[in-house]
């Protein structure tokens, strides 16, 4: 692991709330967890530039105006809106050169299954790190919870598992928010969504890339990857989960025989539907119904 470099300069314009936490090992070893997080009313000269921390970190703007250097761009922070970065990589932000405050409610985080969600995040928003939230985001207010709950500096694995609820919450309501910086919110299109209508219907059919291009009246390259901007996968995994979803229904409430099932759902091959399904489950269909099925 890289070593960490930092520079930074805590100019605050009121007395910050921060707080260090460590967790459990329970906490450290299956969940998300907390590392530090804080109240910053920053002031005119506060920035930080660091590299080579194993950290994720989301910061939300309550009032004034930052900037974030990351990944080649530069990004404007403005109240309502976060960024979200993997510390590991270079990174500066800073009170805006134009403004005298920046008021910040920020949390960073480790763990869990937490660069699943990162990554989510930048495929929904076209790779970029800044998104905006809803006026009545709960975001604001699960940081605050965060914080009173280490407010004494000790770390129990009620109150971690607590937190690793929370942060569970903060992540998923950023990776749902569509709308970037200074965008209007991201409309899905209506050959995208007649598309998802058709696949649901249709899941049982030989369905390829090239007949939906020709379907939709668009490149199928293109079709593509609008159909994984507006629904985070592509048109074949679509297709497989609803087979999937359909599959494990009829294992659940019927005793047709797999090879039965792995033809109802559109699957030709026996055998790579017990592949496809293990692979999407952890188990082959087999154990799934014996886990489930009820006479």
């Amino acid at each position: 692991m890289s070593k960490v470099s930092l520079q930074y300069e805590l100019d605050m314009k009121q007395p910050p709330t921060w707080i260090t936490v460590t967790p459990s090992p329970t906490a450290r070893g299956a969940f998300h967890y907390v590392q530090e997080a804080g109240d910053f009313f920053a002031g005119p000269r506060y920035y930080t530039d660091r590299k080579g921390l194993p950290s994720y970190l989301i910061k939300y703007v309550l009032s004034g105006k930052g900037a974030l250097a990351y990944r080649g761009q530069q990004y404007v922070l403005l109240p309502g809106q976060f960024f979200w970065i993997d510390c590991v990589e270079a990174q500066c932000y800073r009170t805006a050169p134009d403004a005298d405050s920046w008021h910040l409610l920020w949390v960073h985080f480790y763990g869990a299954n937490s660069a699943n969600y990162y990554e989510q995040f930048l495929a929904l928003n076209h790779g970029a790190n800044v998104g905006a939230l809803p006026h009545n985001s709960a975001v604001p207010d699960h940081i605050r919870t965060i914080l009173s709950l280490y407010q004494d500096g000790q770390s129990t694995l009620a109150q971690d598992l607590r937190v690793s609820a929370l942060l569970t919450d903060i992540m998923a309501e950023c990776v749902a928010a569509r709308t970037l910086a200074g965008d209007a919110a991201l409309v899905t299109p209506d050959c995208i969504r007649r598309a998802r209508g058709y696949l649901l219907e249709n899941y049982t059919e030989q369905v390829t890339l090239d007949y939906l291009g020709e379907r939709y009246a668009i490149d199928k390259y293109y079709f593509q990857k609008l159909f994984k901007r507006h629904t985070g996968i592509t048109p074949n995994e679509f297709l497989i989960l609803t087979r999937l979803n359909r599959a494990k229904e009829l294992l659940r409430t019927t005793d047709r025989r797999i090879g039965e099932i792995a033809l109802d759902v559109g699957i030709q091959n026996p055998s790579y539907f017990i592949k496809l399904f293990q692979q999407h489950e952890g188990v082959t269909p087999g154990i799934y119904r014996q886990r489930w099925y009820s006479n």
